[in-house]
């Protein structure tokens, strides 16, 4: 691992409005405009720009050191450098402070030109739609005429929604992680409750308190906000495991009178409570209570599907290559929110990957638990395709050769993507996988394929009826809690399945267990009994009494041996008993027409 970036230097640029000013979505003019934005990376070039769009009280400073600076402070130092996910050797990264912020781009606490005075209550309302064009103007001025790659997490992850649905030809790729099209109810109503306890703080003013005597502001109402939003960003998981019940160490030191004092206050003693504190006063320090309001009502009012009837419809606008992240125990951006944008992308036959990570911290995973973020980006914005071995042509080649030239495919329990791989080079096939192992997962994404982070044992909802024409189940179906479920899943989401599984009703099958016992272990069946994936033992046999029982026609079955005897077995018709590995293709039954 690399130290990272190094030094970075936050740069201002004032932006060249139109002749007035900008005028905003909401009606109100801003004559003048400055963006803080940082980057880093290799030289620009016309295909290797990175924009990131950062959470909701982030700013510029996504990775390396400022001048003075011990150690990296930057918000996601992890992921961007030489050698991490986003490759500082290869792309040049740009991060910009949002419009309304506090840390250098336009904002309340900037000073008005026509006043002379900090804009306060004077600010202009704005949607996120002026937010992200501010972002535009200020790459068009760096020369940026098209971006390889935009990502957001959270609050960005909003922002580049809007970003690709309105100005869809102007990115690549988009990476919308922990995000969603529009904020829960749940999620709404924290936001509410926030801005209430900033603007019921008598110190608000308004708005107008930036020229107070004392120099502070709603700091109690900001500090509660705060402490309500950040009840949101951890799960109740690890909440419980960091701090239970417990009391803070000095509890029993405490004089009598300090202990008085904070129970008259109805305070405690409880950890829980002080670390919320702690974080209430950090961020007074660093953040502005008219930039919060802003930002989060401008949030709470984006809804994608508004202008264009439905988040379908919004999702079909996109022509770039998305990535979604979800992540487990996350109350804010839920895991079905994500899937919506996925199925929504799906529909429309977009170029769309869908995982959901079980990091189990909530929220601020995407910032704080990234090893697995960090393998699934870097793999999709690479141009990395593996190359397909002759061995591995021909152990696909029973269901290679079932597949059509050119047909739309899903793999369903894909693995590391290799029978995707063989047939994108031997037929030119579009496929797509489902997968849960993480690791293989990431694998899959970086030789290009498209995925999906969904349960075979589980329906598959997400996927729209007959979306594909062939299915495929290559050694899924005996490893699965339901064989049956996934059969039918299979053949309501695309014309036919091709399902290959290991014949367990096999002559050397047999022979062992008559003669030692024992269940097999060989290079078709490499597992011991008590660690094998196979729970379900299933036989040529079987196999088709479950297709008659199901109304599914078998169109094709081709049944294999590598052994001498097993080929003679499959010669002579005795495929049940030959067979060490079967290959079906089957449909749904058609109704003859005219019955009654």
């Amino acid at each position: 691992m690399s130290d990272g970036v190094g030094l970075v230097k936050a740069e201002k640029l004032e932006l060249d409005l139109p002749e007035g000013g900008l005028r905003l979505s909401t009606g109100g003019v801003l004559k003048k405009i400055e963006v803080e934005y940082e980057r880093c990376g290799a030289p620009m070039r016309d295909d290797n720009v990175i924009f990131i769009c950062h959470a909701l009280t982030g700013d510029a400073h996504v990775a390396g050191m400022h001048e003075g600076d011990t150690k990296p402070t930057g918000w996601w130092d992890g992921m961007i450098g030489p050698g991490r996910a986003i490759d500082t050797g290869r792309w040049h990264v740009i991060c910009a402070n949002v419009l309304g912020g506090c840390s250098g781009t336009t904002g309340p606490m900037s000073i008005d030109p026509d006043t002379g005075r900090p804009y306060g209550s004077r600010f202009p309302q704005y949607r996120f739609c002026d937010a992200v064009d501010v972002y535009r103007m200020l790459l068009r001025q760096l020369g940026v005429k098209k971006l390889a790659v935009l990502i957001g997490g959270s609050y960005g992850g909003i922002q580049v929604m809007d970003w690709v649905t309105r100005c869809p030809d102007e990115m690549d790729k988009a990476c919308l992680i922990a995000t969603s099209a529009s904020l829960n109810t749940q999620a709404l109503a924290y936001d509410v409750v926030g801005r209430a306890s900033i603007t019921d703080d008598p110190r608000w003013n308004g708005g107008d308190y930036y020229l107070e005597d004392d120099g502070k502001g709603p700091e109690k109402g900001l500090a509660a906000a705060r402490q309500i939003a950040h009840i949101t960003y951890l799960s109740r998981e690890l909440l419980q495991e960091k701090f239970g019940r417990d009391l803070q160490k000095n509890f029993v030191e405490a004089p009598e009178e300090e202990k008085a004092k904070r129970e008259k206050a109805f305070k405690t003693y409880f950890q829980i409570e002080s670390y919320h504190d702690y974080q209430a006063m950090k961020f007074v320090r660093r953040f502005d209570a008219n930039s919060y309001l802003h930002i989060t009502r401008s949030m709470d009012l984006f809804d994608a599907a508004e202008n264009y009837g439905s988040l379908d419809a919004a999702c079909a606008r996109i022509k770039a290559k998305c990535l979604v992240v979800s992540y487990q125990n996350d109350i804010l951006f839920t895991e079905w929110q994500s899937k919506d944008i996925a199925s929504g992308l799906l529909k429309s036959g977009r170029d769309v990957t869908y995982c959901h990570l079980e990091a189990g911290t909530g929220h601020d995973s995407f910032l704080t638990d990234i090893s697995d973020l960090s393998g699934l980006v870097s793999g999709f914005i690479s141009d990395r395709r593996s190359k397909v071995m002759k061995w591995q042509k021909r152990h696909y080649a029973s269901v290679t050769g079932m597949v059509r030239p050119g047909s739309k495919v899903i793999d369903i329990g894909c693995g590391d993507g290799t029978l995707l791989s063989v047939l994108r080079e031997e037929k030119g096939v579009k496929g797509d996988g489902i997968e849960i192992d993480i690791d293989k997962f990431k694998e899959a994404v970086a030789d290009g394929h498209n995925l999906y982070w969904l349960d075979a044992d589980e329906n598959l909802e997400m996927i729209p009826d007959a979306h594909y024409d062939v299915a495929v189940c290559s050694d899924t179906l005996q490893e699965v809690k339901n064989p049956r479920g996934l059969l039918r899943e299979a053949l309501r989401i695309a014309d036919e399945a091709i399902v290959t599984f290991p014949n367990f009703a096999a002559y050397g099958i047999r022979i062992t267990l008559a003669l030692k016992g024992r269940l097999p272990v060989s290079k078709s069946l490499p597992f011991e009994w008590y660690d094998t994936p196979n729970i379900h033992c299933v036989t040529l046999k079987d196999f088709k009494r479950l297709c008659d029982a199901e109304g599914f026609e078998i169109r094709e079955i081709k049944a294999e041996s590598r052994h001498l005897f097993g080929k003679i077995l499959l010669a002579l018709g005795f495929k049940n008993l030959g067979a060490s590995r079967v290959t079906a293709r089957i449909a749904k039954k058609k109704e003859r027409s005219g019955a009654r």
